[in-house]
């Protein structure tokens, strides 16, 4: 199967390729998205999704694109939220991106529908990475830093956790894949702790069967 990857770097495209093969019980062909993008912030993100849905559909023959991107200090998504919390929950923002994008796509008889499935981690996927770990992340944990309470990480102390100080970028990749490899054989676990973020991506990668 023939998927894009989308997210804030290089490292994370190549930890995500792990698990959803893992997600999905087979090896997958991944095709690189033309790299013109200046940032990789949300902003960048927000602006530039359509060009890449479009530019997947259009000049590509990928089967399925995956969007993962972090939440950063922005709300948990839930499924009913204060409307003020949902202006600024990026799940929110991603998946009303996304439905707009699908539909303004314009058929195409060779084509099959472009299948795409998104996550949000919480509040970044070094929380993803660190799953079952002693620090035990969880997105109700983080959702409780949120609203004051002391947690006993941050999102700076996550990316230290996993990379180490200052690592290059070999390091960070193989620190990353690492700890995918070891996920890959519990994701259950990892939908358990991140059922909004993580529960959505995989649920829709399972569709993909």
């Amino acid at each position: 199967m023939k998927i894009t990857i989308f997210s804030e770097s290089s490292t994370d495209e190549a930890a995500l390729k792990i698990l959803v093969e893992a997600i999905l019980g087979k090896e997958i062909e991944e095709v690189l998205r033309p790299n013109t993008l200046r940032s990789r912030g949300f902003a960048s993100v927000e602006n530039e999704l359509p060009v890449v849905i479009n530019s997947v559909y259009y000049k590509t023959d990928v089967e399925g694109l995956v969007v993962v991107y972090d939440s950063d200090d922005t709300p948990v998504h839930q499924k009913e939220h204060p409307k003020d919390e949902a202006e600024k929950c990026r799940f929110c923002i991603l998946q009303e991106k996304i439905a707009f994008v699908l539909k303004n796509i314009k058929p195409r008889p060779e084509r099959k529908p472009l299948k795409i499935a998104f996550g949000v981690a919480v509040p970044a996927i070094e929380a993803w990475y660190l799953c079952g770990t002693k620090l035990d992340t969880s997105e109700d944990a983080w959702k409780r830093k949120l609203t004051g309470e002391p947690v006993r990480y941050d999102r700076t102390s996550l990316k230290r956790k996993v990379y180490g100080e200052k690592p290059f970028k070999r390091k960070q990749i193989e620190s990353a894949v690492n700890e995918a490899k070891r996920l890959a054989k519990t994701l259950e676990s990892l939908e358990e702790k991140f059922p909004e973020g993580f529960g959505n991506l995989i649920k829709e990668i399972k569709l993909w069967r």
